[in-house]
C-alpha cells in the first residue's frame, strides 16, 4: 500500500512536469496540430524516463518515495541502482502500469457493453498479477520490475 501511495505522489509530480513541458511546447505550436503524436509520446516518455531513472540512479529514491522513507538499492551490493538497472526497472514498471491500464479499460468495456476482448484481457492482466505475486513470494518483497533489474525497495530506518 505504501508503494502505491508513493507511486501516486510521483505520478502527480510527473503530471506537473508534463504539464509544464507541454505548456512551453504550445508556445511553439499553439494547438499542437503540427506536432506528430509520436513526438508527443517521445517527449512524455523522455520526461518520465529522466524523472524516474535520474532519481533512482542518483539518489536511490524519487520525491514521492521520500515521505514514505522508501529507497531502491541493488540487491547484490546494496549500492544505488546503476543507470542500466534503473532503465530496466523503468521499462518493466512502465509495461506493468500499461498492462494494468489495459486491464481496467477491458473491465470497463465489459461493464458497459457486456463484451470483452478475452485474449487482450488475459495477456494484459498477467503482468500486474505476476508482479504482485512476486512481491508476496520473494524474500525481499521484489516486484517483477525489481527482479528483472536486480533491485529491491526497502524502508529506511528512522534515526
Amino acid at each position: 500500500m505504501i508503494r502505491l501511495l508513493a507511486s501516486a505522489y510521483d505520478l502527480t509530480i510527473l503530471f506537473g512536469l508534463l504539464f509544464m513541458a507541454f505548456a512551453i511546447w504550445t508556445l511553439i505550436d499553439p494547438n499542437m496540430s503540427n506536432t506528430p503524436k509520436v513526438l508527443q509520446y517521445i517527449l512524455s516518455c523522455g520526461i518520465a524516463f529522466a524523472y524516474f531513472v535520474g532519481f533512482w540512479s542518483k539518489a536511490g529514491l524519487t520525491t514521492g518515495m521520500r515521505p514514505w522513507k522508501l529507497q531502491i538499492a541493488m540487491v547484490e551490493t546494496g549500492d544505488l541502482p546503476t543507470l542500466a538497472a534503473a532503465s530496466i526497472r523503468f521499462v518493466a514498471l512502465g509495461l506493468t502500469w500499461a498492462a494494468l491500464v489495459v486491464t481496467f479499460f477491458q473491465l470497463n468495456l465489459y461493464l458497459a457493453t457486456g463484451h470483452i476482448n478475452r485474449p487482450v484481457f488475459a495477456v494484459a492482466s498477467i503482468m500486474p498479477a505476476l508482479s504482485m505475486l512476486m512481491m508476496l513470494l520473494t524474500p525481499q518483497r521484489q516486484a517483477l520490475h525489481d527482479i528483472l533489474s536486480g533491485t529491491s525497495v526497502f524502508r529506511v530506518k528512522k534515526d
